[in-house]
């Protein structure tokens, strides 16, 4: 993970003025919906607002833009700033919010300056741009009220900082204070700005001073070949067992977004694929609970019918204009008394309880199908979502974006006449000295492994119960050895957590089948056994 508290950004900052102070722009670019690129000559700035990865810095990556978009703040920065100064870098506090400040003369030769507030706080991450009023001229992104009620960002209005929590600055700490904290399990982060979870585990006054008055010092701590940790502070992490230095926070932060795959185009694709299926899920859920409420609430069509059966056995002693009548329950042996609308006659009193029982009885039967429909939805969207978070480059999540339009859940952004992309493995293989195993990697590479590239005789895997790829294992001799093997493929490309026990079914293929209708990836299969297993890193298997 790459760790950016606000003492963090207080160290990038002065990097970031080092190599940006004095210099004007020459072009601006809206790379895509979260991102702008500010040039400086040849200097690139980076302002990130992707929700995963909210941070700024000079790129080397000669990446385009990967998306063609019209913009209002594009569009005033491009008026206001072009050819301005960068005549300083400064921090509000030790929160995570960069102030950029511009100067550029205008053409009567007026002196104008501006700014960029760059939030790098999550989700709710923003570029602003103001007057040197603070009044706001324009932002990258326009939160709803409901996305963010802490305040409102209107054209026109004074720039305020977002709702905090009024907290000791780090320079302003004193010993006493500090050990104050320690002594009494306090946390450092609930006390004191720009202390991160990280900064939780200092056990001493001077380590912390350490830290704060340190120069940069960047490091990426790997364990198995993967990133545990990115930073810029001097940090005592133990749980690593390789680590990677760095002569500045640029120099690792590249490094850092080529190891992970995160160019700019792989998280915003990834972003939106996530972010789209999320809000998705979240209202599958929403249509499923009220679906079992009405199921739940159904329950009652049985004493609607009993009433009715109760009411036809004394219909004869009704007469118009009755308000009730008194009954015996023959279901539960006890004495009634059955509501009537005294404007209707008794058969037409039978009837509309009759015509209620029937009512939700239909209402029963299309909640039934629906449950069933919204369950087989949900399981697609949890399998997609497993799939995207399992992509490492940009192919393979438009693989998944193309599915995703074919099957209506977006519309595609991307120019219509583009060919197709193209791939000439529909799946992924691992092979052995006598068997293979090849899984899939989307929901289309599912269906195409399963149903087209296997053969009946074939061994299917798949995780109970939870997301996970097909596994398919082609071997002449099927052994315990391989079943815990194929298994454990099966664990790996799951939504089981590392360490996890699951358990895993596995069948030959043609007991496999894909229902009329059933979304990529949906089958059904029988006679199957099962296998448990832990959840363990791929090449451990």
């Amino acid at each position: 993970m790459l760790y950016i508290d606000g003492i963090s950004l207080s160290k990038i900052k002065e990097e970031l003025k080092k190599s940006l102070e004095g210099k004007r722009i020459n072009r601006i670019f809206k790379n895509n919906e979260y991102t702008i690129s500010i040039h400086f000559g040849k200097i690139e700035l980076l302002l990130s607002c992707i929700p995963s990865l909210p941070i700024c810095y000079i790129t080397k990556s000669k990446e385009q833009p990967i998306l063609d978009i019209a913009s209002s703040i594009i569009s005033n920065l491009r008026k206001h700033l072009m050819n301005a100064m960068l005549t300083d870098i400064e921090q509000l506090g030790f929160d995570r919010i960069l102030v950029f400040h511009f100067s550029r003369i205008n053409e009567l030769g007026e002196i104008k300056k501006y700014k960029i507030y760059f939030e790098c706080i999550g989700k709710l991450s923003n570029v602003i741009f103001t007057d040197e009023e603070n009044k706001v001229l324009d932002t990258l992104k326009k939160f709803h009220i409901s996305e963010n009620f802490d305040r409102t960002l209107f054209l026109g209005e004074t720039y305020a900082r977002p709702k905090f929590e009024k907290k000791i600055l780090p320079v302003d700490i004193t010993e006493k204070d500090f050990n104050r904290f320690l002594e009494n399990k306090i946390s450092l982060s609930s006390e004191i700005e720009g202390v991160g979870k990280f900064l939780n585990n200092i056990n001493s006054f001077g380590e912390f001073k350490n830290i704060l008055n340190s120069d940069i010092k960047t490091k990426i701590y790997f364990k198995d070949k993967k990133i545990k940790l990115a930073t810029v502070l001097d940090l005592d992490f133990k749980d690593y067992d390789e680590v990677k230095e760095f002569s500045s926070y640029n120099e690792m932060i590249n490094f850092y977004i080529e190891y992970e795959h995160t160019t700019t185009s792989f998280m915003l694709l990834k972003n939106r694929l996530e972010s789209l299926l999320e809000k998705k899920l979240k209202k599958l859920n929403k249509t499923l609970f009220l679906i079992k409420k009405d199921i739940e609430d159904s329950k009652t069509m049985d004493s609607i019918k009993e009433e009715g059966d109760i009411l036809a056995s004394v219909l004869y002693n009704i007469k118009r204009g009755m308000n009730s009548i008194k009954a015996y329950d023959f279901y539960n042996n006890k004495e009634v008394e059955i509501e009537l609308d005294p404007l209707i006659s008794p058969n037409e009193n039978l009837d509309r309880i009759y015509k209620k029982y029937n009512k939700v009885k239909r209402g029963l039967i299309n909640a039934i199908r629906r449950e069933k429909e919204v369950k087989e939805e949900i399981t697609y969207v949890e399998s997609t979502l497993l799939f995207i978070e399992n992509s490492t480059d940009v192919i393979s999540l438009r693989e998944i974006e193309e599915e995703l339009v074919k099957l209506h859940y977006i519309k595609s952004l991307h120019n219509k006449k583009k060919t197709k992309l193209k791939k000439e493995v529909k799946y992924g293989v691992i092979e052995g000295e006598d068997y293979l195993i090849l899984y899939g990697r989307n929901n289309l590479e599912n269906d195409n492994l399963t149903f087209k590239v296997s053969a009946k005789d074939d061994y299917w895997f798949h995780v109970k119960d939870i997301p996970s790829s097909h596994i398919i294992l082609k071997t002449s001799k099927l052994t315990d050895e391989l079943i815990v093997k194929a298994a454990q493929v099966s664990a790996y490309y799951s939504k089981a957590n590392l360490g996890e026990k699951v358990t895993v079914d596995y069948t030959l293929r043609k007991n496999v089948s894909k229902p009329n209708g059933a979304k990529p990836g949906f089958v059904i299969y029988v006679s199957q056994k099962s296998v448990v297993v832990e959840k363990v890193e791929l090449d451990k298997i």
